[in-house]
């Protein structure tokens, strides 16, 4: 009876230490992906479609495309990350998914797939803030405590903020109007970039990087945008105003 509850109370204590694993899926916006990952933030498998090159030949992200692209390759790229993992899914904790921000029509996917998931597997559901998860991801490669200053710059959200915690962000500022990412595909479209021989697998903010390094930065003068705010808030599209007056004053004198 004694070695009966002793090995009651052993496969109990393991049971209450085997790590929690979570099932991630991302369909924010032009990128399926999935993984999952231990508590000790290990990633045990991922797998990703990326949409890039469909976008790339549209000039841009194309909402009802990307949803289509999310619906088409989601399960399947949900499943090479548990093949990867060698988690089988019952075994999975929780399921993660991102539910906000992004595009409308790319969440909706990942969202509908994962309610589906958590109904026939029982298992509970994490919401997930695409912008917090980026801001803790630091966490997951280096030691760092909280509280932490977070810079994020994406193609769709700008923002400064002071992390306090897993869930406790203290926003200082965010963009006013477009991100930089939204900014410089709109400049580098403006800029017929695609055409160049160069740049035609590029993103836009990745050609006009590209190009600025070979370039002279003295050539032109830009003002720096807000820079009589005393506020943690950023604006992008007075910069962008100022390059396309730029790029019609040449052209003008160019013919």
């Amino acid at each position: 009876m004694a070695m009966h509850c002793l090995g009651t109370r052993a496969l109990s204590w393991a049971a209450a230490r085997a790590p929690r694993l979570v099932l991630g899926i991302e369909t924010s916006c032009d990128d399926t992906a999935a993984a999952v990952v231990c508590e000790a933030g290990t990633v045990l498998g991922e797998a990703l479609h990326s949409q890039k090159e469909t976008h790339l030949k549209a000039g841009g992200i194309i909402p009802p495309v990307a949803q289509r692209l999310h619906r088409e390759h989601l399960d399947r790229v949900v499943q090479e990350a548990m093949d990867n993992s060698g988690v089988p899914l019952n075994e999975v904790t929780a399921i993660a998914t991102t539910i906000k921000p992004g595009l409308a029509l790319s969440l909706q996917v990942g969202l509908e797939y994962s309610l589906k998931l958590i109904e026939q597997c029982k298992k509970p559901f994490i919401p997930v803030h695409h912008m917090e998860a980026h801001a803790l991801t630091i966490r997951m490669l280096q030691s760092v405590e909280f509280p932490f200053l977070v810079l994020l710059i994406s193609g769709g959200h700008s923002l400064l903020a002071v992390a306090r915690g897993v869930d406790d962000f203290l926003l200082l500022g965010q963009t006013l109007d477009e991100a930089p990412g939204d900014t410089l595909d709109k400049i580098a479209r403006r800029l017929s970039l695609k055409n160049h021989p160069a740049c035609c697998t590029m993103s836009g903010g990745e050609a006009i990087e590209y190009l600025a390094r070979t370039g002279n930065r003295l050539h032109v003068e830009i003002r720096e945008p807000m820079s009589h705010h005393i506020d943690c808030d950023f604006s992008f599209s007075g910069l962008r105003n100022q390059v396309n007056l730029i790029i019609a004053k040449k052209e003008k004198e160019e013919g």
